[in-house]
């Protein structure tokens, strides 16, 4: 019996696919400006202004020194009573009281310098307690409300308080109007040593997006404006695709210009809005047999010929979509050769609901699974999956054909995973030009 196919059951308590609400071991390191220090000594409206006209220049966070650690200044101008810094994974409500920007005396102009990797790459944003509307979306804030109730579901009492101070300076979040990048969840930055995007064309030819009828899954097919040859489109199953295509509707087109993978019909999944997604992505074995059938009927939808085979089908997802990227290829290693695993829950379940965690890495360790390509990658910053998947990353040593690890100088972010995910599907994509990749790969940016 395949022992994929009994995962614990999300009937019972809900708090069981709450991620471990585990505290930060330490706060913020705070560094020092040269540029605000000079401010802070001349405040006179033309060194304001000069100094501003710097930040509207040069973009935000200003990056100075040199070294493995870099001084990142984050910057803010107006009246307000408070301003916070919302670092991803970086600033929690435990350490809240260290990303206060303070304002600098005699200005308008609130900073912040944080001490931070060279490599660092985050997505950021500025909470801002001016009296001004909320920026976040009436659907936005209906995500934070469900957000709040599964940080309180798995929290103590005692901090209960602090989470609400919280979730209530999260409602007055918006993006930094200067920042020198964006995200899917809004600014972002990198320090001068992040690990490189890939170049991808400005204008790339556009493909067809075409709709996947299916009963139960909202889903779409994505091919390029390209020739797939007599073998047919290879294969690459975007978990939480809808989120990639819908930011940006060029960019699986960008990818196939940029050679970043081959011909490739790229099946577009949508899981909902939160409470569904979870549902959808904990090893859920009725997802994967809809993704097979959706496969199967491509042909047909794309008036072309599909791959079938394994070493030519890939599927990718982040969070519970890594999770659920290498548990689809655990269930059926011979309809999914590859999986992109980008900050994978491998924690999943949370044992306060009852079932001990880590269950794919311990499913995995218990079995004869022997599995093709894995490329997983986890941020230093992300302290509830790293240790976890460091695990099981030495579970699947010696099980794969080839297995990729990275750790990069971020946290659980988008940011980070866009500019990683091409990088990881050209890696698990060419073994049939390249000849294979090496077995183990570890790599700290």
């Amino acid at each position: 019996m395949n022992p994929f196919t009994t995962p614990p059951s999300e009937a019972g308590p809900r708090r069981r696919a709450v991620p471990p609400h585990a505290a930060r071991s330490a706060g913020l390191s705070r560094g020092e400006s040269p540029a605000v220090q000079a401010l802070a000594a001349d405040p006179t409206p033309a060194a304001i202004e000069a100094f501003w006209d710097r930040v509207v220049a040069v973009g935000t966070p200003l990056v100075e020194g040199d070294g493995p650690l870099r001084d990142y200044t984050f910057v803010h101008r107006g009246e307000a009573r408070r301003v916070a810094l919302i670092i991803n994974k970086l600033v929690d409500d435990t350490t809240l009281a260290d990303a206060l920007l303070r304002r600098v005396p005699g200005t308008d102009v609130w900073a912040l310098t944080v001490r931070l990797g060279a490599g660092w790459r985050g997505t950021y944003a500025l909470a801002v307690d001016d009296g001004t509307a909320l920026a976040l979306t009436d659907a936005e804030l209906a995500e934070l409300d469900v957000r709040r109730g599964r940080s309180l579901s798995v929290a103590g009492a005692s901090r209960h308080p602090s989470l609400h101070a919280w979730y209530d300076l999260l409602r007055m979040s918006r993006p930094d109007p200067h920042a020198t990048g964006r995200s899917l969840l809004g600014s972002a930055a990198a320090g001068p040593e992040a690990p490189p995007e890939w170049r991808m064309p400005t204008r790339p030819s556009p493909g067809r997006v075409i709709g996947a009828p299916h009963p139960r899954r909202a889903a779409r097919w994505h091919v390029p404006d390209l020739d797939p040859g007599p073998e047919g489109w290879d294969v690459l199953v975007l978990l939480d695709g809808d989120r990639w295509l819908d930011d940006d509707p060029g960019l699986l087109d960008a990818w196939a210009a940029a050679g970043v993978v081959p011909p490739t019909a790229t099946l577009v999944l949508g899981h909902g809005a939160l409470e569904a997604r979870v549902a959808d992505l904990t090893c859920n074995p009725g997802l994967i047999a809809d993704i097979v059938e959706l496969i199967d009927a491509a042909p047909g939808v794309l008036g072309a010929p599909v791959a079938a085979t394994a070493d030519r089908t890939t599927i990718a997802g982040q969070s519970l979509g890594g999770l659920t990227a290498l548990y689809a290829q655990c269930l059926e290693p011979g309809r999914f050769g590859a999986s992109v695993c980008q900050s994978g829950s491998f924690w999943w379940p949370n044992p306060q609901g009852g079932e001990p965690a880590e269950w794919l890495s311990r499913t995995i360790d218990e079995s004869a699974t022997r599995l093709g390509r894995v490329h997983l990658e986890v941020g230093t910053n992300e302290w509830v999956l790293l240790d976890p998947t460091r695990r099981l990353r030495d579970v699947l040593a010696g099980r794969c054909d080839h297995l990729a690890y990275v750790e990069f100088d971020g946290g659980h972010d988008p940011a980070c995973w866009a500019a990683g995910l091409p990088h990881a599907l050209h890696r698990v994509t060419q073994h049939r030009a390249a000849g294979g990749a090496p077995s183990l790969r570890e790599a700290a940016a």
